[in-house]
């Protein structure tokens, strides 16, 4: 539907005259350690599955679903991205949700085998509710008086109509049945099946008192007796009820795979055989509000993190312990970051992917493709890039559009363990050009030839407007060359010494060298950038430092002058500013491998919990984002499905009008935090309807986080 002029301009004057100041961006606090742990994906409250070889859920922030393999630890996105999805559930081949895309609310149904998406109901009534069995297909609608069941079968696409009561709630279906609580009576609830061959409806319990949340396996029904005193089993074929528990704690939410079946007793997530007595303990502290889920041999439950956000647990019964999951879940390796984002590999099974961790979100996602082989992933706030072994290329992720691609193609060698990133720019050399040093700005795809090298160097480093790199001359003799990118010129900053490696910071080139004498040691120099000169940054007699690498005004490396061993080295951070030991550090129980430091932060792998993990660390506030190379004159930033344009912008520049007359209203919201998982989406035609919901979110978010979002 296009608008009136009239419409335009109400909408825009109801928009100018409300403008308030906004909050800072990467709020995390300096000097404090996060411990990253994406084996336990951040997920949304929407819901959970997992069936015999797929789980589902939704992770915060997003509105895909995410489809994960149990067997080879893979990862599918499935859905479109824009509308919001709940209740994702998976059996056999077939994911089912409830989808919001045509205003209401809908059933939608995606064929794993065929990657094939299908809209199942065309009312937009669909309640909440929603299970899926087999070929079967269950869910609650108020498409007539009252909410009622319906059943698909997608063998023969059909639809009925179950339940008549209008008042029927919870439903859950079998091969042969479909069960759910119902209020007919409008007291209590009681629960009711139908016999999906014969085509009829019966009672099941129907007693006193309220019986609740069903959930069917086979022929066998658990259900909550008399809210949540204790767990009872109505089984069809016997009509026999039988009481499953006897504690006096409340229960809830319960779910049953062939015998087996979980509940939550208050807070904690217990384990029952319907033939046995006993029930066993499995997990403290489960997020209540979501229904654990069995099958076979795993348990998937949620649980809140320190920080109160809600992460995915598995446990796997047969090891009789808490495993990872998701395509993040595995080893990690190479970690590095930058002000607002954290890469690393992860390996586990037959699969190694990248992934990336929002630190303002707490988010991770798997950016590389699906049978890739990287290595060595580099980050900063625009671009992450990595060495793909089985395509020997070297491959870019554009973090805002979310769009993969190949830096180089089969008509070049990059060196795969020679490149590095520094916002837009990538800087790596072409071993089939004599070792050809290029520099790619990411955001153009222009390629500069920046020097032809004559052998491997010893290290290459961009920081700003400079690259760095370091050639052996002869044996313990190097030389340290600078190149200015504006102006196009290299220059050697120093010759004839034994260099391990060199590394820029915000005003210096940082690098090891090697002191002869009575007592030798390697010691740190730094070259001044405004001066032109070189000087001595640390040194200890026979006592070695090593290994610097540097970003803003800090040197990560390691040393030896406090060990009694000289062989033992550990790392430290030196503030070459203030020409003094950084005062923020990582905790003594550190156990630190690999560590990286970029942006405004260090990162590591860490196995003092035994396993090991991500961990980073900011040694200071994180500084606004640069790199904006590719956004359009008018400030929008295109991300694939959308563009997001500054809300205070598109004020001041009328950009707004512009948009209102180029477009339909259908296809514009405001957009509170985007993409973060605090992101609230109102569409423009809601906010014409009901002003004060608008006013509502201005006065959450402020203007700089609010944004005018334009759907394709």
């Amino acid at each position: 539907m296009k608008r009136k002029p009239i419409q335009s301009m109400m909408a825009a004057v109801m928009l100018v005259t409300t403008l308030w100041s906004g909050t800072p961006a990467f709020a995390n606090s300096v000097g404090a350690e996060v411990k990253i742990n994406s084996g336990q994906p951040q997920i949304s409250k929407d819901g959970f599955d997992i069936a015999e070889d797929y789980a589902v859920w939704i992770v915060e922030g997003e509105k895909t679903i995410t489809l994960y393999d149990l067997d080879d630890s893979t990862e599918t996105k499935i859905g479109d991205s824009r509308s919001a999805k709940t209740n994702p559930k998976v059996d056999g081949k077939y994911v089912v949700w409830i989808d919001s895309r045509h205003g209401g609310s809908d059933v939608y149904l995606y064929d794993i085998s065929k990657k094939k998406e299908k809209r199942i109901t065309s009312d937009s009534t669909v309640g909440t509710d929603i299970e899926i069995y087999g070929n079967n297909i269950v869910w609650t609608d108020t498409r007539n008086k009252g909410t009622d069941v319906y059943l698909y079968n997608i063998s023969t696409d059909t639809e009925e109509q179950v339940s008549t009561s209008g008042a029927a709630s919870k439903p859950t279906v079998s091969q042969s049945y479909v069960a759910w609580q119902d209020k007919r009576n409008k007291k209590d609830a009681d629960i009711y099946y139908y016999d999906i061959k014969a085509q009829e409806e019966k009672e099941a319990v129907v007693s006193t008192g309220e019986q609740t949340n069903p959930v069917i396996d086979g022929d066998q029904i658990v259900y909550e007796q008399f809210g949540g005193d204790q767990l009872y089993m109505y089984t069809i074929r016997t009509k026999r009820n039988k009481k499953l528990t006897s504690d006096s704690s409340i229960k809830s939410v319960p779910h049953l795979y062939e015998d087996t079946y979980v509940y939550l007793s208050k807070s904690t997530l217990m384990l029952g055989d319907v033939d046995e007595d006993d029930v066993e303990k499995i997990s403290s502290r489960v997020y209540s509000r979501l229904q654990p889920r069995i099958c076979e041999d795993y348990i998937l439950f949620a649980k809140t993190d320190e920080e109160g956000r809600v992460r995915l647990h598995m446990y796997d019964l047969d090891e009789d312990e808490e495993v990872t999951l998701g395509g993040e879940s595995g080893d990690p390796s190479d970690p590095a970051g930058s002000d607002r984002y954290v890469v690393y590999v992860s390996s586990a099974k037959r699969a190694s992917n990248v992934i990336l961790y929002d630190v303002e979100t707490g988010a991770s996602q798997v950016i590389s493709k699906t049978d890739s082989d990287p290595i060595r992933p580099l980050v900063s706030n625009r671009y992450a890039v990595w060495y793909d072994k089985s395509d020997k290329a070297l491959m870019s992720y554009d973090i805002r559009k979310g769009k993969l691609s190949k830096v180089t193609d089969k008509s070049v060698k990059p060196l795969r363990d020679y490149y590095e990133l520094d916002g837009n720019n990538l800087i790596w050399i072409n071993e089939d050009r004599r070792n050809q040093l290029v520099l790619t700005n990411l955001s153009t795809g222009k390629n500069v030839d920046v020097a032809r090298l004559s052998k491997d160097p010893l290290s290459i480093d961009i920081y700003g407007e400079y690259i760095t790199w370091v050639l052996e001359d002869s044996r313990n003799k190097a030389t340290i060359y600078l190149y200015d990118i504006d102006r196009d010129r290299d220059s050697k900053i120093r010759s004839g010494v034994q260099v391990e490696k060199a590394s820029i910071g915000d005003n210096f080139v940082v690098w090891s060298e090697y002191a002869e004498g009575t007592d030798p040691s390697w010691d740190l120099y730094y070259y001044d950038l405004d001066r032109g000169r070189t000087n001595l940054l640390l040194r200890w007699n026979s006592r070695d430092q090593l290994d610097p690498q540097a970003s803003r005004n800090m040197v990560l490396f390691t040393d030896n002058r406090l060990s009694p061993k000289p062989r033992d080295f550990y790392f430290e951070l030196f503030d070459v500013e203030e020409d003094s030991f950084s005062k923020y550090y990582w905790k003594d129980e550190a156990k630190m491998e690999s560590p990286r430091i970029g942006g405004n932060r260090v990162v590591w792998i860490d196995e003092r919990d035994g396993d090991p993990f991500v961990y980073t660390m900011a040694f200071a506030k994180a500084r606004e984002d640069e790199d904006d190379d590719d956004d359009t004159d008018n400030g929008g930033i295109d991300y694939g499905d959308y563009t997001d344009y500054p809300f205070a912008k598109a004020l001041e520049d009328d950009l707004f009008l512009d948009l209102l007359d180029n477009h339909d209203f259908d296809d514009i919201a405001f957009v509170a935090f985007a993409r973060t998982n605090k992101e609230i989406v109102l569409y423009l035609n809601d906010a014409l309807d009901d002003s004060d919901r608008l006013l509502d979110l201005l006065d959450d978010a402020g203007m700089d986080d609010l944004s005018i979002r334009v759907y394709k």
